[in-house]
């Protein structure tokens, strides 16, 4: 009987012919045998399927199917999860050189509910453009909106999942940063995991690239409105200024724990260069 798997990843896609090769190829080249990967694609009309079934040694289960977009397809794949831990990637994104061989060991040994890791972004020809660490829990930058948690460089338990609830499947850009909060204001923790796990493709077709590089007058509406939901749930005493001190505060915080030196070194000496020169 196989024993189970220490992390299950979910791969949520639609017509995701462009990346997804590259995203099951970084998966390839850091596999692990007590990885489980479950793919959740959206019916799609291109060639990803045909893509992803040349990788069926990569992939542990996957369905193709209609649903309502990506929320729903992360709590499908979940739902089919049996790993210790339970995180995702998006099939435009990678995992960063050496992840799982770091992460794994860590996982094994871990008995918390909720770890994170750092990530980088990179562009579409894999060249760095920024690293991105931050250290511990900071429950001081929560009083002002902040929470220092990297898109899917989350790992959770299945009991939490189960006891915090499903991701909000209205919410189509927002749902991880909500699902942060969520677990957050629950009193559960996280435990800063100092590796970069997961590479986010910043390029013109990614939904929330415009959120990251600023160009804040592109986002999408349904986007806007989701972030202010997540204000009025979870700090809605704070106004535009006491956020904006905020932010200067949590930044001070982090350049004098080493955080931030730690990624300006790690962004000069890597920039430009392909993301798998760079060691998690």
């Amino acid at each position: 009987m196989m024993s189970q798997p220490l992390l299950s990843i979910i791969i949520a896609s639609y017509n995701s012919e462009g990346h997804i090769g590259a995203c099951f190829e970084s998966l390839r080249r850091e596999w692990d045998s007590r990885l489980e990967v479950i793919l959740i694609d959206g019916a799609s009309t291109d060639t990803t399927i045909r893509i992803a079934e040349s990788y069926d040694d990569v992939i542990s289960n996957w369905v193709s199917e209609p649903d309502n977009g990506q929320s729903e397809a992360f709590n499908k794949g979940f739902s089919r999860a049996s790993g210790k831990y339970l995180t995702w990637l998006n099939s435009d994104d990678v995992l960063c050189s050496g992840a799982i061989s770091k992460i794994m060991p860590i996982l094994e040994r871990s008995k918390a509910e909720w770890l994170t890791a750092n990530c980088l972004y990179i562009d579409d020809e894999d060249r760095v453009l920024r690293c991105c660490r931050s250290g511990g829990f900071e429950s001081f930058a929560m009083n002002f909106g902040l929470l220092n948690v990297f898109g899917p460089s989350s790992f959770f338990t299945p009991q939490l999942y189960r006891r915090i609830g499903k991701f909000r499947e209205d919410f189509h850009f927002c749902m991880d940063t909500e699902y942060w909060w969520r677990i957050a204001v629950s009193g559960v923790k996280y435990d800063r995991v100092p590796i970069y796990f997961w590479a986010l493709r910043l390029h013109q077709a990614a939904k929330t690239a415009s959120a990251i590089t600023g160009d804040f007058e592109k986002r999408p509406r349904r986007m806007q409105e989701e972030g202010t939901l997540i204000r009025e749930m979870y700090y809605p005493r704070q106004n535009t200024l006491s956020l904006r001190l905020g932010v200067v505060l949590v930044r001070l915080y982090r350049l004098l724990n080493g955080s931030y030196l730690r990624a300006l070194i790690d962004t000069r000496q890597a920039r430009g260069a392909s993301y798998t020169i760079l060691d998690a």
